[in-house]
């Protein structure tokens, strides 16, 4: 019968992660866009050293989009979705979400990436249903809505959403990501971190390589780093 497969987007389905490209693309030639990037450092070298977490870099990097209106946002991240789909995604897992689509799965994404992103990427590819990081719009500018969708926060909002039909895979490629990939009967570790390669040995998950895509380009690889 048909399961559930749940997918990670960053590093997983993708091969560079999306959020710091995505300013870098919107800010275009902004320069008053990066006026509020000392302040995203700051909360980045704070959360090193455990001062802060990181709902607090991402809340200050929304800033980076302040004096853009939602419709200009939304209309940039389909532009950014448009560039992603064609030049950052991992082969492997675009097969793998093909091969459980035509096997009647039900396709979930499961990502600390916001919505703004996260819900156009989830649409392309047949997501049928995207858990991400929620913005508010109600003052104008984005905000958090909520905790940041990251390990623990991502496990609840998962569990929030379900039950799911099993048998459920869940795919990731992050040690924040161990608690979902163990509760799944089917746990992969897709081009794992060091720290997830070590706990999916430990625990015997599966671990598989998707590749990287051959056209994205050194630029765009600079920019993730």
């Amino acid at each position: 019968m048909p399961g559930t497969a749940i997918f990670d987007l960053d590093r997983t389905v993708t091969d560079a992660p999306t959020w710091t490209r995505f300013l870098v693309f919107a800010a275009g030639g902004r320069p008053g866009a990066w006026l509020r990037a000392p302040m995203v450092a700051l909360r980045a070298a704070g959360y090193r050293l455990g001062v802060n977490d990181r709902d607090a870099i991402k809340a200050a990097s929304l800033g980076c989009l302040r004096g853009m209106d939602r419709t200009a946002l939304e209309r940039v991240a389909e532009e950014f979705v448009a560039r992603e789909l064609a030049g950052n995604l991992r082969p492997g897992a675009r097969a793998a979400i093909e091969a459980h689509r035509a096997a009647g799965d039900r396709l979930v994404m499961a990502t600390a990436a916001v919505d703004l992103i996260a819900d156009p990427l989830g649409r392309a590819l047949g997501f049928d249903l995207v858990i991400a990081t929620r913005l508010d719009w109600s003052g104008g500018a984005p905000r958090l809505a909520g905790a940041n969708c990251y390990g623990a926060e991502k496990l609840r909002r998962i569990a929030d959403a379900g039950p799911f039909p099993p048998p459920v895979a869940a795919y990731s490629d992050h040690v924040s990501d161990l608690a979902m990939l163990l509760e799944a009967e089917r746990g992969i570790a897709v081009n794992p971190s060091p720290a997830l390669a070590r706990a999916a040995a430990e625990h015997g998950l599966e671990v598989v390589d998707y590749g990287r895509p051959q056209d994205v380009s050194q630029t765009d690889r600079s920019r993730s780093a």
